[in-house]
């Protein structure tokens, strides 16, 4: 029955969806302005690349080898990010900042890797599929992150930034924020998408490392 309410509510269209990143005005995160930053991998363990290669393009950013295990916490839902792995079709494995601090599990635990100490890191979800910033959907699901990539390519690979001790993650192929998108209705309020403007209140993490 369950199953069955979820499936009803992710095919429903976005409710808020009509709204574009650029008509959302919101706080800053900081006094200042973000500035280039890295995550702490202190005890990051040593793993190839998924897939066996890196295609990162114009980016050519080196290999990324050592990964550390983090939840991450979006200062604007409150709320740890989940992958919805019991979402169907297109919205499969969505990342939606939506589970409480007391009630953190498995879907919560994200491996974060990087190459050039925390400076640029690509995501592993909980499902073992790479985090991936869905740019050829359209309309509110534009940019959505989910996990569904086997190999790291840009739409998987983010830029690390910090502004007052907050944490914002960059896709460097749309040079676009990672936000939460507390103003959506339904199974898709909360979600996680790589189109914010600027980095603001929506867009500051924390990465508590598990």
């Amino acid at each position: 029955m369950l199953a069955a309410v979820v499936a009803a509510v992710v095919v429903a269209p976005f409710a808020a969806a009509g709204a574009s990143e650029l008509d959302v005005v919101r706080a800053v995160a900081g006094d200042g302005q973000p500035q280039p930053g890295h995550i702490d991998m202190t005890g990051a363990t040593p793993a190839p690349p998924p897939g066996g290669a890196l295609a990162l393009g114009s980016s050519q950013v080196p290999g990324l080898y050592y990964c550390h295990n983090y939840r991450i916490w979006s200062y604007a839902s409150g709320r740890y990010v989940a992958e919805e792995q019991d979402y169907g079709g297109d919205q499969h494995n969505m990342l939606r900042a939506r589970t409480a601090a007391d009630q953190a599990g498995s879907w919560e635990v994200f491996s974060l890797c990087s190459g050039d100490g925390g400076h640029t890191v690509y995501l592993t979800a909980p499902s073992g599929y790479l985090v991936t910033a869905e740019y050829n959907y359209a309309g509110g699901a534009r940019g959505m992150l989910r996990g569904r990539g086997e190999w790291v390519d840009v739409w998987e690979t983010f830029d690390v930034w910090t502004d007052s001790g907050r944490y914002f993650l960059r896709n460097p192929s749309k040079g676009a924020y990672v936000t939460c998108r507390v103003d959506y209705k339904g199974a898709s309020y909360r979600m996680m998408k790589a189109t914010g403007t600027a980095a603001g209140s929506w867009e500051a993490l924390r990465f508590d490392p598990v």
